[in-house]
Order: structure tokens, then C-alpha cells, then sequence
């Protein structure tokens, strides 16, 4: 836990507890296992400070445009991180797929593909439907205390861990931190405080009943895309309704809405809340203004920062062109501040990179390279305060540890991005919907061994969707040029595949190997032919099987599919294979992307060389970037390091060699000629 976060009431910083564990640590523990046995906390334990957070673009004036930040004691945050620890791992067994919000595994992103998807499913096939963008009034704050631990024991938790948890919520106080107000003490009654880390999970849990009762519900009618129906997605109280049927789903949803008000007390803000019609005739629209007064309204809705649109085409206009020009004004107005070189770069990572970040993994919509390609000239501009750039961009965009400067490169973190959803495509059933859906689109071929195909081997694709379009032939373009695979690869799938005939067709040979041998790789376990014979005698089969392993083996041994199938592994090769999203997935690619060229590839590092005389192996080099990054926490002096390692200088050598008449002795009058060696 970070040391420097706010403190509760008492004042003791997470600082303090580090400091002093060794004699904490024991009460600590005895006051832990005593609430679980019953034993209250003290009241000043339960007693927070709230701090108040303007919402981004709303009216300060208003109450409601504030979030209630909770500054708990350290030792209630410590007991509520350790149940947090505890219960994650199991969220994603609990909670639905449809569920994303602080869910280990689950991205914001996951709910945004889907939505797009199905907005231009509705859109193309003419379905009349419904979008309903749901914003919960004061969410976290309304949720019943009586509801949720009955929740809890519901759904099978140990009674020990329900009494930690009522412990914690056992008849908390709370005072507002407002300037130049009184802090009135307030009993606090129901909620579960933003600013715990155990809330996130319990809202989860909490929020997952309405899901399901409106999943179960016949009245509510969904999208349905091959054996599945889409009614909803959620992220923490954003909730997001695809509606066929409207005049029937709306009502029903609204019903249930209400029923579960009253047990929970979750209410939705009707004045925050959109609908986004889609393909619905305009007197159905009409029709619906009786039935609630949610608004309706005929282009965009907003669904966690991003405007979707009811025309697919519409998505890129509708929110690329506004960020990337706000992003241009702040940079023209940035340029104006004394900020270092490495500061500026930095201003690039932590401001500029997350938003676009976020557009780039929400929206399925391809990029316009104008539009990308001008912002990355006026990045480049600001980082350069207006003056010629004196490094190459190859080496600009090389992460520092690899002898770069790590200035984020636009269209690379794009192509990251985009692969880091292509090794999502390889998730497990169920885990992600948006995955599901796409492969659905694509029936009978799986989107995770139809794209390892060679193009010319490649059935015609069942789907327009240009979600899959985009990345299909992204993946094509990348594939072979930035070494993500050999072609062909391990990963080729034996069916489908028309250098085996037999498998084109839903033959008996599909029941003859097992479901888990689908590629090339799968025939050479550890390297060894697999025995066919064996297979065939597991199988349970005829002997027709034999026939089949003869043919399988005469597959098999074909040189170009021999060679194919025991070829090591790409790293993106591995991460397909593995089918999760590991963390820091788009930093490992990103990663992986800008160090395609070769580090003796650059310029300075063969300059270097000849001037030592001596050549450094890739250790050295490592060594060498490393200090330069780690010489202080100053980045003034930072920059002085990776300046003189990348040779930004300029020498007195080089202005010799500008101009005659200019010495090319060392400044200092030492006698010796300037060279990067002597400086």
C-alpha cells in the first residue's frame, strides 16, 4: 500500500504502520481475529473524514456533482484490503461476464466492444432496438446494509467473513472536510464508502441481483446473436441495456428497477439516464416517451466517456477529433512553461498516452493516420520546445531501459493495443462476452484459428463486422513485418485448413482426435510425432479410426507442415497460446514493437564503439542505460546522463567540421581535441 496516501481522522499514515510493524503487527492481529468473533470496533476506529471531488464538467454549484471521498483509519483500511484480498479471486465465479467493474481479468473496454458490436449488428440487419445508458443515483452511497450481508450469507460466505464485514459498517460516523466550515460528527447508515477497497467487490455483489433478475425475465428481450442472447453490460452503476422489443423490454425493466428499489434501495437518476434508439421506426419512438421519461435521443448516448453512436460509421467523429483537438490546445499551452526535455516526455506519459489509451482499447473504429500522424508532430514539437530534433526517431521511441528516451509513439501503441485484443480473442468461452459475440458473427469459424490461417487458405469470411474487419487485416499487415509470428504458424489450426482435406468437412475424423489437439503444434508433443495409433485406440473407435490416423500421419509428416509445427514459439505466439490477458499486456507489446530494431542497429552506440576502441556486449549496454536512468531522482541531471549517452552535445570536433575556422580543441584549453571520449 502506498505510503504517502491521505490519512483517516487519527492521522496515522500508512508511513507509520511500515515504520512500526514489528510492534504493531501483533496487536494488529489480535484486534483482527477479535472482530471476527464478535467483538465491535472502537467508535473513533469507525469514525471517517469525507472529502468532497468535483465531477469533471459539471456545475460546481450543485450538490450532486460531487463524489463523497471516505478517509478511513489505516487499520479499518487494512483489515478492508485484506477481505478484498480474500474475496477477488472470486468475483470472477460470481459475477457474470456481463459484470466488468473491478473484476480481476475484466476491462472497461470489454463492455464498449460489445456495445459497438451490437449497435452495428442492430444497425445492418434492421432490428429495431433499444440502447438504454442507466445512470444509478448516488450508487455506492444508497445500498442497503440489511440487503447486502443477507447478499452475503445468500450466496454461501463463512459466517466469520460476514461478521468482519458488518463489522466494519457496525455504527460508522463520518464529518465532511469543508474550508472554513464546522465538521459535525454524522451517523452513517447504509452505503458502502467510496475509498474502502472493499467496496468495489461488495457493489459488485450487490449489483449482481438486479442483473440477473432482468436476465431472467422473459419480457426483456435482448439481441440475439447465435446461440446466445445480449440483454446488458455493466460497469460498477453504469448500466447499459440492448433492448429488442422496446414497447414490451421497457416496461418490464422499469418493473424491476422498482422491485429492487425496494429491497435495496438502488434508485436510477432519470435526468442522467439516455436512450439511444436503432433502427426503431419514429412512431415507436413516440410510444416511448409515455412509457417513461428517460430521454430519448435520435444520434449519441454516453457510456463510460465514450459517445456511441446509432450509425457504426459515426464512432471515430464522434470522439477521436474533439480529444486530439483539446490534447493540441494543452500542448500549445504547456509550450509556454520552463519544463526540462525528460519533463516534457513525461507530460507526454502521464497525461497525454492514458486518454488516447483509453479511445484506443474502447473504440473498434480504425484510425484516421492524418489524424493520428498530426498529433504526433505536435508531441514531437512540444517535446522539442519548437527546436530541431537532435535524435533520431527510432531511438526517441525506444524505451529507456533499451537505450531510448521512451517517448510514447502514437501509431505503435495503437498496433499494441490492437494485438493485446487479438490475444483476448483466444480467452476461454464465457470469460468475455465481446469475444463470444465476435466469434458468433463468425460462425462456424473461430476468430482464434480462422486469423492463423494463411490468406489464401482462409475460408471467405462469414461477417462484415468491422470491428473483426479492422483487426483481421491489422493483423496481416503486422503479423510477418514486426516478427509476432512465422508463417506458417505453430498455431495453424489442423481443421479448416485446406492442406488437409479431410478436416474441411464435419466428418468422423473431428470425433476421432480429442477436443484439446486443434493445431499444428498439438501433433508434435515435445517435439515427437504423436502416435496416431494410440489416439485412434483411446478414441473408442472402429477401425475406421486407423484410416484416419494413416491420414493424419501423412499430414502430419509432410515436410512444410513438420517444420511448421515444431517451429519455436513467438513471444505473441505464447501469449495466443496461453488464452489470458496477462497484466501489463499492452507494455509487453509496446514494448516489443518499439525494440524491433536491432540495439547495435544504433547510430551512437557504433560511434561510442569506435571512439573506446573496444566493443561492448548487450550487458554492458544495459548497464550502462540503466545508470543513466537511475543516476538521480533529479531529472535535470537524468537528462544530462541520457544526453550524453545518446551524444545530443554538440562538440567542439563537430563544429570544426561546420566550419574551418572554429578550433576543435577542448573548451577548457586543455590541449586536446573535443571529442564526446575526452568530455
Amino acid at each position: 500500500m502506498l505510503p504517502n496516501k491521505a490519512p483517516g481522522p487519527d492521522s496515522y499514515t500508512y508511513r507509520y504502520y511500515k515504520a512500526f510493524l514489528p510492534t504493531l503487527k501483533p496487536f494488529l492481529c489480535r484486534l483482527f481475529n477479535k472482530v471476527g468473533n464478535n467483538t465491535p470496533f472502537p467508535a473513533a476506529s469507525l469514525f471517517t473524514s469525507i472529502t468532497l471531488i468535483p465531477k469533471p464538467g459539471k456545475d460546481p454549484e450543485q450538490v450532486d456533482n460531487y463524489s463523497p471521498i471516505s478517509l478511513l483509519n489505516t487499520d479499518i483500511k487494512l483489515l478492508a484490503k485484506i477481505l478484498a484480498l480474500h474475496l477477488d479471486p472470486l468475483l470472477p465465479t460470481l459475477i457474470s461476464p456481463d459484470q466488468v467493474g473491478f473484476i480481476p481479468g475484466r476491462q472497461a473496454y470489454d463492455n464498449l466492444r460489445q456495445a459497438a458490436d451490437l449497435i452495428w449488428c442492430a444497425h445492418t440487419r434492421r432490428i429495431p432496438s433499444l440502447f438504454l445508458s442507466l445512470d444509478a443515483e448516488k450508487a455506492f452511497d444508497r445500498a442497503e446494509w440489511p440487503y447486502l450481508f443477507g447478499l452475503l450469507t445468500h450466496l454461501g460466505f463463512p459466517p466469520a467473513f460476514v461478521r468482519v464485514v458488518g463489522a466494519l459498517y457496525d455504527s460508522p460516523s463520518a464529518q465532511i472536510l469543508i474550508p472554513g466550515a464546522d465538521r459535525i460528527p454524522f451517523g452513517i447508515w447504509n452505503g458502502t464508502r467510496q475509498g474502502c477497497s472493499l467496496s468495489p467487490a461488495l457493489f459488485a455483489l450487490f449489483l449482481e441481483l438486479l442483473l440477473h433478475a432482468i436476465k431472467l425475465n422473459p419480457s426483456v428481450t435482448g439481441l440475439n446473436v447465435g446461440d446466445a442472447q445480449y440483454k446488458l453490460s455493466a460497469y460498477a452503476d453504469d448500466v447499459l441495456l440492448s433492448l429488442t422489443n422496446p414497447g414490451t423490454s421497457l416496461p418490464a425493466v422499469l418493473k424491476e428497477l422498482e422491485n429492487f428499489s425496494l429491497l435495496s434501495s438502488y434508485k436510477i437518476n432519470v435526468d442522467k439516464s439516455e436512450a439511444l434508439p436503432v433502427a426503431l421506426p419514429t412512431s415507436d419512438r413516440l410510444a416511448l416517451t409515455s412509457l417513461t421519461s428517460i430521454k430519448i435521443v435520435s444520434s449519441t448516448i454516453t457510456y463510460l466517456g465514450i459517445r456511441l453512436t446509432s450509425c457504426p460509421s459515426d464512432l471515430y467523429s464522434s470522439n477521436y477529433p474533439t480529444l486530439i483537438a483539446k490534447i493540441k490546445g494543452e500542448l500549445q499551452c504547456w509550450g509556454r512553461y520552463m519544463i526540462s526535455w525528460i519533463g516534457r516526455v513525461n507530460c507526454i506519459k502521464m497525461n497525454v498516452l492514458p486518454r488516447l489509451l483509453y479511445l484506443f482499447q474502447a473504440l473498434p473504429a480504425p484510425l484516421v493516420p492524418a489524424d493520428i500522424a498530426s498529433l504526433q508532430t505536435t508531441i514531437d514539437q512540444f517535446v522539442w520546445n519548437g527546436k530541431q530534433h537532435c535524435v533520431a526517431r527510432a531511438t526517441l521511441y525506444r524505451p529507456r531501459t533499451l537505450g531510448g528516451l521512451g517517448l510514447p509513439s502514437l501509431f505503435t501503441y495503437y498496433y499494441a493495443t490492437q494485438l493485446a485484443q487479438i490475444v483476448a480473442w483466444h480467452s476461454e468461452a464465457g470469460t468475455r462476452r465481446w469475444v463470444d459475440l465476435e466469434n458468433a458473427f463468425m460462425m462456424p469459424h473461430g476468430l482464434s484459428r480462422w486469423m492463423w490461417l494463411p490468406r489464401v487458405h482462409r475460408p471467405q469470411s462469414r461477417t462484415l463486422c468491422p470491428t473483426i474487419v479492422n483487426f483481421l487485416r491489422l493483423w496481416d499487415k503486422l503479423a510477418g513485418k514486426c516478427d509476432l509470428a512465422t508463417l506458417p504458424s505453430p498455431l495453424t489450426p489442423i481443421f479448416g485448413n485446406k492442406d488437409f482435406a479431410l478436416g474441411l468437412d464435419d466428418g468422423p475424423i473431428w470425433s476421432f482426435l480429442p477436443s484439446d489437439v486443434c493445431r499444428l503444434y498439438h501433433l508434435y508433443p515435445n517435439g515427437q510425432l504423436m502416435d496416431f495409433k494410440q489416439v485412434a485406440w483411446d478414441s473408442g473407435h472402429s477401425r475406421f479410426s486407423f484410416l484416419h490416423s494413416h491420414q493424419l500421419r501423412s499430414f502430419a509428416t509432410q515436410q512444410h507442415v513438420k517444420a511448421a509445427a515444431t517451429a519455436k514459439l513467438t513471444y505473441f505466439e505464447r501469449l495466443c497460446r496461453g488464452g489470458t490477458y496477462p497484466r501489463g499486456l499492452i507494455s509487453s507489446l509496446y514494448r516489443a514493437l518499439t525494440s524491433l530494431l536491432d540495439w547495435r542497429e544504433l547510430s551512437y552506440i557504433r560511434a561510442w564503439e569506435a571512439d573506446i576502441g573496444e566493443t561492448l556486449d548487450s550487458e554492458d549496454w544495459i548497464d550502462i542505460w540503466d545508470m543513466s536512468c537511475s543516476v538521480s531522482i533529479c531529472t535535470s541531471l537524468q537528462e544530462q546522463a541520457t544526453k550524453t549517452v545518446i551524444r545530443w552535445y554538440v562538440t567542439p570536433t563537430q563544429l570544426a567540421r561546420y566550419d574551418p575556422n572554429v578550433p576543435d580543441v577542448c573548451w577548457r584549453l586543455y590541449g586536446n581535441r573535443g571529442t564526446y571520449y575526452h568530455m
